[in-house]
């Protein structure tokens, strides 16, 4: 199952920017072709490539509204017979931007080719997490002795993003995953519609994996589910957000590239990061199948690696890149760190993780667990 990861905020003004950005220069005439969900990476950082001295280049981007859209034209490039792309076609890119958690897919089905990373002169400065995350066999299954299918250039973490005022003055505020399952906030809950983030964070909630092959032998998981079920007022991976902000709902599970941006609008708005850890979701840069190599897109990768990329990154998308792994909150960019609550520490980010991939049986395990939650009868 993939995925509905939700788009990245941006305002209105942002994505004009990216139109015409792309607008000015044509996909076959371009050095580098980039494939994205609008803004993931800011105008403002498109144009500073384009002015890199002496290994930039122009760069034609195709922006796409949802990542379902992205893995589509990566099953239409590699479905498309070489040198026979059909008129009107969208040129194949060098770099599709994709989740972490579409990277086993894209390998099994062949969309996706190895990256070879040993020119990129800031690749050995990444911190262990990010080879590990893409280092993958042939079905997508992480190995120490696969290939690296991908290279990570922004992450985000789960957050509790909740509205104080719509609790009893006497209630705590939310710090934990268990805070979930508070009376006060009986059908007043907005969960991913998704079973591994929900399933997931019950585990972490435990002291459990979020990857682990049998949930059933985390002891004392039924009893938290069937506690956090009577407390859902509606699984929304998509406008989860809006139910918040409009007093539908009380408190939200969150990326925190979401909740930035709505923090800083909403001030009456709080947020936190259970301590026990959280989930993680990473963007990568994966290489089509249908394409070759070129330099201007192994420079591509290098400037994502480059110091100033996190700060701009920080700046313009409130977003965090790999370069910033395992800093302390008060080590952030000012705009990663307002509210500071937000941040993830070190010692969080240790108890954190990603989506890996399971078995099929597991898969199996997870889908019939999710759907007995699901149920009426739940």
């Amino acid at each position: 199952m993939l995925m509905n990861r939700r788009s990245f905020l941006a305002g209105a003004g942002g994505v004009t920017v990216a139109a015409l950005l792309a607008g000015c220069q044509r996909a076959s005439d371009a050095s580098l072709r980039l494939a994205m969900v609008a803004n993931s990476v800011p105008a403002q950082l498109l144009k500073a490539f384009q002015q890199w001295p002496e290994r930039g280049g122009d760069i034609a981007v195709t922006p796409q509204n949802s990542l379902v859209e992205l893995y589509s034209l990566l099953q239409r490039w590699q479905a498309q017979p070489k040198g026979a792309a059909p008129r009107g076609a969208t040129p194949v890119a060098n770099w599709v931007s994709l989740a972490d958690y579409w990277l086993a897919p894209a390998i099994r089905q062949g969309l996706v080719q190895p990256i070879e990373v040993s020119t990129l002169t800031r690749w050995s400065d990444l911190a262990a997490v990010w080879p590990q995350l893409v280092r993958r066999d042939t079905q997508g299954i992480p190995s120490s002795e696969g290939s690296i299918w991908a290279m990570p250039y922004r992450w985000s973490h789960l957050v509790l993003l909740y509205d104080p005022s719509r609790l009893p003055r006497s209630s705590a505020p939310l710090t934990t995953w268990a805070d979930l399952r508070r009376p006060e906030l009986a059908r007043r809950v907005v969960l991913p519609d998704h079973p591994r983030l929900v399933l997931g964070l019950a585990q972490k909630a435990l002291g459990a994996s979020a990857n682990g092959e049998d949930p059933a032998t985390v002891e004392g998981l039924d009893a938290f589910l069937t506690d956090l079920q009577s407390q859902v007022r509606a699984y929304d991976s998509d406008h989860y957000l809006e139910t918040l902000i409009i007093g539908d709902a009380t408190a939200v599970v969150a990326w925190s590239d979401d909740a930035l941006p709505l923090l800083n609008q909403y001030h009456n708005l709080a947020v936190a990061v259970p301590p026990e850890g959280t989930l993680l979701s990473a963007q990568l840069w994966v290489q089509p199948k249908a394409i070759a190599p070129s330099p201007a897109a192994l420079n591509w990768l290098d400037f994502c690696l480059e110091s100033d990329f996190a700060a701009q990154l920080a700046i313009f998308s409130q977003a965090a890149s790999t370069q910033l792994w395992g800093a302390e909150p008060s080590q952030l960019p000012e705009p990663l760190q307002t509210p500071p609550a937000i941040a993830l520490a070190p010692n969080v980010a240790n108890q954190s993780e990603f989506l890996l991939p399971l078995t099929a049986a597991a898969e199996g395990r997870y889908s019939q667990l999710w759907q007995s939650l699901r149920s009426p009868s739940a």
